[in-house]
């Protein structure tokens, strides 16, 4: 048998940089492909998060309700005198439809001290609303951090604080407020009133959930829905305070959840409108599920305990 020696292969040295270069154009094309469809997935992710963490406030609000028989407020104010009391037919029934045997002639001193305004009184917008009917009294921390403690049992004085050092039984809190997601939002960042809203779990969130109330069924007031927003490095105008209106289903027409309430995130944004004016909830007073191109951008990624997908724009 004749053997034959085959010729010797010689070894690459590595890749040519044609080569190296058609791989980078590759995983560049791969990346410009993935890049926005896993943040996309990572957006929906975390606004599931949202949609759920909604669910379980109004489960709260139902244990609220179940409680004291109606859904809280969406404003009040608080007054630490009989005389404030006693000016406030207003926020007199709103406390007595939930604690009827309230003793309005109690002094009281929700601020430690320190009033943020002369009247010696808390505006409790809706956003803060939510926190106290379903956190109760809060406390603060040395270092600023709070917790929320519940009511009295007291039907005299629901509002009075936490006893130190005592296993007092309270009602609630009926929900449990991640302490590192809330926040005071007040007339003044230098004038704190101690009593906080809560923000969402969206990364960077500047604004709190809105909570908006029906008054079971009566109807919106539109006070509930001012919230104040500090815009941060903006000297010439670092506050506003924003009056958000319960979305409608058609111009004019019924609102959504006539006889509960809307619960609101602002979602990630923009906040910020064409006139750079800070708007985190939006402008439009409709949500039409139908025709979600109507919505400004800023209304198009709320999320609400009324769109059944989470966004109002999905």
């Amino acid at each position: 048998m004749t053997s034959h020696t085959s010729p010797t292969v010689g070894r690459r040295a590595g890749f040519t940089l044609v080569e190296i270069m058609v791989v980078m154009v590759i995983i560049g094309l791969l990346a410009a492909i993935l890049v926005p469809v896993l943040g996309g997935v990572l957006r929906r992710t975390n606004e599931a998060a949202v949609k759920v963490e909604i669910s379980s406030l109004e489960s709260a609000l139902g244990d609220f309700k179940a409680r004291f028989g109606c859904n809280p407020p969406d404003h009040l104010h608080l007054h630490e005198s009989a005389a404030g009391w006693a000016s406030d037919p207003e926020g007199r029934s709103k406390v007595l439809a939930i604690w009827p045997r309230f003793r309005f002639d109690v002094p009281r001193d929700y601020l430690d001290g320190v009033s943020n305004n002369s009247s010696g009184e808390v505006h409790l917008s809706g956003a803060e609303c939510l926190v106290f009917f379903l956190g109760g009294m809060p406390k603060k921390d040395a270092n600023g951090r709070f917790s929320m403690t519940g009511f009295s049992k007291n039907p005299l004085n629901p509002f009075a604080p936490i006893t130190p050092g005592t296993d007092e039984s309270r009602d609630g809190p009926f929900f449990d407020f991640p302490s590192a997601r809330l926040h005071e939002h007040e007339r003044s960042p230098d004038a704190p009133d101690g009593y906080p809203d809560f923000r969402d779990s969206l990364n960077n969130q500047t604004a709190p959930y809105l909570y908006l109330s029906s008054a079971n069924g009566r109807g919106y007031d539109p006070e509930g829905g001012f919230v104040f927003n500090h815009q941060i490095g903006n000297t010439a105008n670092p506050l506003v305070w924003n009056r958000n209106l319960p979305y409608r289903q058609s111009p004019g027409g019924p609102t959504w959840n006539p006889k509960s309430f809307q619960i609101i995130s602002p979602g990630f944004g923009p906040h910020e409108n064409v006139q750079g004016q800070f708007c985190p909830y939006g402008t439009s007073e409709v949500y039409d599920p139908e025709d979600t191109n109507a919505l400004s951008e800023q209304d198009a990624d709320n999320i609400t305990n009324f769109s059944a997908g989470g966004r109002l724009r999905p």
